[in-house]
């Protein structure tokens, strides 16, 4: 399981993303970073996605499949635990759904502290996201090192 946040991970923070009515505008610096991750889990059929972004809190299931793009058929759904901060909200949300194996990218404070703590949390820097090569680094390794099935590399039929 990913857990996976969008500002600052998918594209940098404060681009643009609501218009005056809080809808979506149309926007090309958003999500530039998306195929990023859908290169690294290419690999990685088995591995599924829940948002850990603020966006679950405006945007419903659907939208965030479509925000997934490609990536949508990976969707689990949402966090929907409530913590402290984000990085605890991932943990409540890990013992409510029985998660074994997880990690979770994310540019928020709470993760960047919890990375000291626990290696699952990958913390990257706001501006740069998933266009950092050593975040890219860190979620190859961790997710290769994901047991049995989960870390199955398929070849292309």
């Amino acid at each position: 399981m990913l857990f996976v946040d969008f500002d600052g991970v998918l594209h940098p923070v404060g681009e643009a993303t609501l218009d005056e009515d809080f809808r979506l505008i149309e926007n090309p610096g958003l999500f530039v970073w998306r195929p990023i991750l859908e290169l690294l889990l290419a690999s990685y059929p088995a591995v599924r996605i829940i948002v850990s972004s603020d966006w679950r809190r405006i945007f419903d299931d659907a939208t965030s499949v479509r925000l997934l793009g490609p990536l949508g058929n990976r969707f689990v759904g949402v966090v929907e635990s409530y913590g402290a901060c984000r990085s605890e909200a991932i943990r409540m949300e890990v013992r409510r759904r029985r998660i074994v194996h997880w990690l979770a990218i994310d540019d928020h404070p709470s993760v960047i502290t919890a990375q000291a703590e626990e290696r699952r949390f990958i913390a990257n820097d706001s501006a740069r996201g998933l266009s950092d090569e050593a975040v890219r680094r860190t979620l190859c390794e961790m997710l290769s090192a994901f047991p049995g099935a989960l870390a199955t590399r398929f070849s292309a039929p």
